[in-house]
């Protein structure tokens, strides 16, 4: 079984994000012996990383009682697991709210952030074994009633002896080991909260992981998965693997001739495949990205710049829907609900400022400003930096009638949260927006299908109607870097290409 267990920990690609949450909760089930409904309900809170601890709910409780917690020790490997999730997905508990977060975290796009469930930790195990080449089904019991011969049969080399770890030895161990590693840490400790590492790495060896470290260099977790994703279609095509360390430095060692070979065949096959000419450029620019990252760290002497992108058209359809049909979807929604409520100030938003979805799921409560009528937005490409928008003044009311239906004003909390029993409070996801407006549409006989994206370009359009296709003045609105890109708005509208033609059609 002790191979097993190892096999199975291994299986985790550690180079994703899933991988590293996967391993935490498998370490957790392994050495804590910890049921999946456990970890389901821990909150970062309960997470300590310098004290090796978590506070988890107790296994069993007497009926009529509630379900006491208990604190438990971790061993040096679990910790760290842990807190390398938590750096990952960059969680700040700055206050209690953001404390009371789920730990462990749904990553799929329907349900993102959102507490992982017992069902979707059994999924993980049930995956983690599959991977690890296991043919006999694994269960999450099985991992926690194997932690006793598992702990009792692996033994851990120290200079003086060898000690066989039980659960309170191990914890021992992991201390003595660590001693000097954690005495050097008080030295050189910083008592700024926000610390980023324990270990001073300008003085550890500099022997980067390029994947994770192209990853941690992009701010936008949407990018991330985005290049994670794209990455792992080449190496899988090129290799047959998953674009891990050694096959990334594989592919990096060839030749710039070897390479653009390689890479010109990968995209003859996305043509053949038939993926749109977008598609196929997030591929390679994702690829051409990680050549350049590896060169500027002097991993690799040559670059991807002569492979060509294919032309796309961008922003052929920016038509949308008329205001008639935006006002037909309002008139739809039920605003004696608190969903009705929520989903008009949402519509709203999305219509009156052309903001995207992920404009709207970002935003905080205390982004908002009622007397002001403004709204703070973190917006595409700008990292983290704000931006203040004015509200009309039936958004800015029907903001202020969902908040004075909400319990908490924590500034901190989300704008927009979810209502169903499962996820209730967590913040509302983009593909939770897009549904909203999806029902409305077909609900109020929309034939056109239609998306958050599509108010948005339905809203710039209609803009340029009313100014008479003022660009200047549109580009307030739209916040789009290039005037360029509100031309192509622009021509859509006015379709001079059809006017020319009729033109010339009347000479003849």
């Amino acid at each position: 079984m002790i191979d097993n267990l190892e096999r199975i920990l291994m299986a985790c690609d550690r180079h994703t994000l899933a991988g590293q949450r996967d391993y935490a909760i498998l370490q957790l089930l392994i050495e804590n012996s910890l049921k999946r409904q456990q970890i389901a309900a821990i909150s970062i809170k309960d997470f300590d990383c310098q004290g090796r601890s978590l506070q988890v709910q107790r296994r069993y409780k007497r009926q009529g009682e509630q379900n006491q917690s208990e604190i438990i020790s971790l061993s040096l490997d679990t910790a760290n697991a842990l807190q390398d999730w938590l750096n990952l997905i960059h969680l700040e508990t700055e206050n209690e709210e953001d404390a009371q977060a789920p730990l462990f975290i749904s990553l799929d796009r329907a349900s993102y952030g959102h507490r992982l469930t017992g069902t979707a930790i059994y999924g993980i195990v049930k995956r983690a074994a599959a991977n690890a080449g296991l043919s006999d089904a694994i269960a999450p019991e099985q991992l926690r009633f194997s932690q006793a011969k598992y702990a009792l049969n692996q033994d851990f080399e120290t200079p003086n002896k060898t000690i066989v770890a039980t659960n309170e030895t191990q914890l021992r161990l992991s201390n003595v080991l660590n001693l000097e590693y954690e005495n050097q840490n008080r030295t050189h400790s910083d008592t700024d909260e926000t610390q980023i590492s324990r270990v001073p790495y300008g003085l550890t060896a500099f022997n980067p992981d390029l994947l994770t470290s192209l990853l941690a260099d992009k701010r936008s977790l949407n990018t991330r998965r985005a290049y994670e994703k794209d990455l792992r279609y080449f190496f899988l095509a090129a290799y047959g693997q998953k674009p891990t360390e050694p096959v990334i430095a594989q592919f990096l060692q060839l030749n710039r001739f070897e390479a653009i070979a390689i890479v010109l065949r990968y995209k003859s096959d996305l043509i053949a495949q038939g993926l749109k000419e977008s598609t196929i450029n997030r591929r390679l620019s994702a690829l051409k990205s990680l050549v350049n990252f590896a060169t500027k760290l002097g991993k690799c002497n040559w670059n991807l710049d002569d492979i060509q992108t294919e032309t796309v058209q961008t922003y052929r359809d920016t038509t949308g829907i008329k205001p008639d049909g935006i006002r037909t979807m309002l008139l739809r929604i039920d605003r004696t609900t608190i969903k009705g409520i929520r989903d008009f100030a949402i519509l709203r938003l999305l219509w009156d400022n052309a903001l995207r979805r992920n404009e709207v799921v970002s935003a905080n409560i205390g982004d908002f400003n009622y007397e002001a009528r403004s709204l703070q937005i973190l917006g595409k490409g700008r990292g983290s930096q704000k931006s203040l928008i004015s509200l009309s003044m039936g958004t800015a009311n029907a903001i202020q009638d969902w908040l004075s239906q909400l319990k908490t004003k924590n500034s901190d909390r989300p704008l927009f949260q979810s209502l169903d029993p499962v996820n209730h409070g967590h913040r509302l996801t983009g593909t939770a927006i897009y549904q909203i407006v999806d029902q409305l549409a077909r609900d109020s006989g929309i034939t056109k299908k239609m998306s958050p994206h599509r108010i948005r370009h339905s809203a710039i359009t209609a803009a340029l109607d009313a100014t008479n296709g003022n660009v200047r003045k549109v580009q307030k609105l739209s916040r789009h870097k290039k005037l360029d890109t509100l031309m192509l708005y622009d021509d859509n509208r006015t379709n001079m290409q059809g006017e020319v033609s009729s033109l010339l059609g009347d000479l003849i």
